[in-house]
């Protein structure tokens, strides 16, 4: 295995890594270093080089797992302290005292007892005037019917 075959198992490699979305460049020099040590080591078995290239995939296979399994656990212990920053935040500005709210408040308790007072005035008047429209209509009817015992 010459040249040729250190740089297609680089290429092989940097296809891997790359399909994995890991970087192909370490993977792929990291490859070419093994042929090479292994061709320096054993100059004519080619037979030792396949292992040596599986052994290799196997490993970095392995670190690129658990750094993606720390990149996650990361991310989730990012994620929590993010919840709890924004949980806080709302928290405080739920917290914190608008300075208009009690006059705000009070402006608009005032205004619907206001109209309450208004509404009551009304029907108040509205019954009033009923009244004296049914008591006027009664005397009107007592006037208007003849006396009976005549």
């Amino acid at each position: 295995m010459g040249v040729l075959g250190g740089l297609g198992f680089a290429a092989l490699f940097y296809a891997a890594a790359e399909y994995e979305h890991m970087t192909g460049w370490k993977w792929a020099l990291a490859s070419i270093a093994l042929s090479a040590t292994v061709k320096g080591l054993f100059p004519l078995s080619f037979i030792f080089v396949l292992p040596a290239q599986f052994g290799l995939f196997l490993a970095l296979w392995w670190m690129n797992s658990r750094r993606v399994a720390a990149l996650e656990v990361e991310r989730a212990a990012k994620g929590d302290e993010d919840r709890q920053r924004r949980q806080e935040r709302a928290q405080r500005a739920r917290e914190q005292v608008d300075p208009d709210a009690a006059a705000r408040h009070a402006a608009q308790e005032a205004r619907e007892e206001a109209a309450l007072r208004e509404r009551q005035e009304r029907v108040r008047r509205a019954r009033e005037e009923r009244e004296r429209e049914e008591r006027a209509a009664r005397e009107q009817a007592e006037r208007d019917e003849p006396p009976s015992g005549q």
